[in-house]
């Protein structure tokens, strides 16, 4: 219960300044280049043993978006966590998606479901098949 009021109050905050979510690209390549400018690893190891990769979504509408997954490498690669980029003065913010589609112009009928590529192969994630294409 708790948890849904820190998104209740996050959305609330962000709403008054609204973040500008990064994507809708009609190329994919232009969700890599926003990827290419963070100072990120492809892919980082958590400390709790799951890795967060730079990835990018491919909405059902055919647009791209540059994004982070947090994926569970014991569990085959499963995604935990996805999490939009928004752009804030200069620098970028990591927002998850359950909060981040609020403030797309597009809705979830165009969005979802996702199909999502890492930028690099992890080992380990075997739900991604056959990367580099889109999974």
């Amino acid at each position: 219960m708790g948890q849904s009021n820190d998104v209740k109050d996050i959305l609330n905050q962000l709403k008054e300044n609204p973040p500008k979510v990064i994507g809708g690209y009609k190329k994919q390549g232009w969700a890599v280049k926003v990827l290419e400018k963070l100072e990120n690893e492809l892919v980082e190891q958590e400390e709790d043993g799951t890795v967060t990769a730079m990835a990018v979504l491919e909405a059902k509408d055919e647009t791209y978006f540059p994004a982070f997954l947090n994926l569970d490498i014991k569990n085959k690669g499963q995604i935990l966590g996805v999490y939009f980029l928004a752009e804030r003065d200069d620098r970028f913010d990591m927002i998850p998606f359950e909060i981040a589609k609020e403030f797309l112009s597009k809705n979830d009928q165009d969005l979802l479901p996702f199909k999502y590529r890492t930028l690099e192969k992890i080992e380990g994630d075997e739900l991604q098949i056959n990367w580099p294409q889109f999974t």
